[in-house]
C-alpha cells in the first residue's frame, strides 16, 4: 500500500488537535496552566496578516484556531464568542497601529499577547455589565498566563513578522 502525504497530513493535525484537547483538560485540573488564549490570538493575527500578504487562505488552519478559540470559553467560563469579537474588533482597529508604534519584533508579539488576554478579560466584564451577572476579577494569573503565552509565541513566531 502506497503512502500519501494527505494521510500524513490528517495524522499530524488529528494528533496536534488530541494534544491541544488533552493540554485543555489538564489546564482545567492545574490552573497555573496556561489556556493558551493569548497565544492562539497572536497566532490569528498573523495567519490573518499572512493571508493578506500572500492572497492565500488558510481555511482549516483559521477555523482549527477559532475552533479552539471557543473550546477554551467554553472550558474556562467565558462567554461564548467573546474572544471572536475581540479579535475581529482588534484587528480591524487596532493592529496596524501596534506595529507602527513598536519597531522591535518581539515587542509586537507581546503586545498581541498581551492585548488578547486584557481584551477578552474585557470584552467579558462588558458582557457581564450589560446581562447584569458578576464575573471573576484580573488576577495574577493572568500575568502568569501572558508571560507563558509571550515567551511561546516569541520562540515560534519571530520570523513571521
Amino acid at each position: 500500500m502506497r503512502r500519501d502525504r494527505a494521510d500524513l497530513f490528517s495524522v499530524r493535525n488529528g494528533a496536534l488537535v488530541g494534544g491541544l484537547v488533552l493540554y485543555q483538560v489538564a489546564s482545567s485540573l492545574y490552573p497555573l496552566l496556561s489556556p493558551l488564549i493569548g497565544f492562539f490570538f497572536c497566532y490569528a493575527v498573523l495567519l490573518k496578516e499572512e493571508e493578506e500578504k500572500t492572497m492565500k487562505e488558510r481555511f482549516w488552519l483559521r477555523n482549527a484556531i477559532f475552533g479552539y478559540l471557543i473550546f477554551t470559553e467554553l472550558n474556562k467560563g467565558f462567554y461564548l464568542f467573546s474572544t471572536l469579537m475581540f479579535l475581529f474588533l482588534f484587528y480591524a482597529l487596532v493592529v496596524d497601529w501596534i506595529k507602527s508604534a513598536f519597531k522591535c519584533r518581539p515587542c509586537i508579539l507581546v503586545a498581541f499577547v498581551a492585548s488578547g488576554y486584557v481584551g477578552v478579560f474585557a470584552t467579558n466584564t462588558l458582557l457581564a455589565y450589560i446581562m447584569n451577572t458578576s464575573f471573576f476579577a484580573f488576577g495574577w494569573e493572568y500575568a502568569l498566563y501572558i508571560a507563558t503565552d509571550a515567551v511561546l509565541a516569541i520562540i515560534l513566531f519571530r520570523d513571521r513578522l
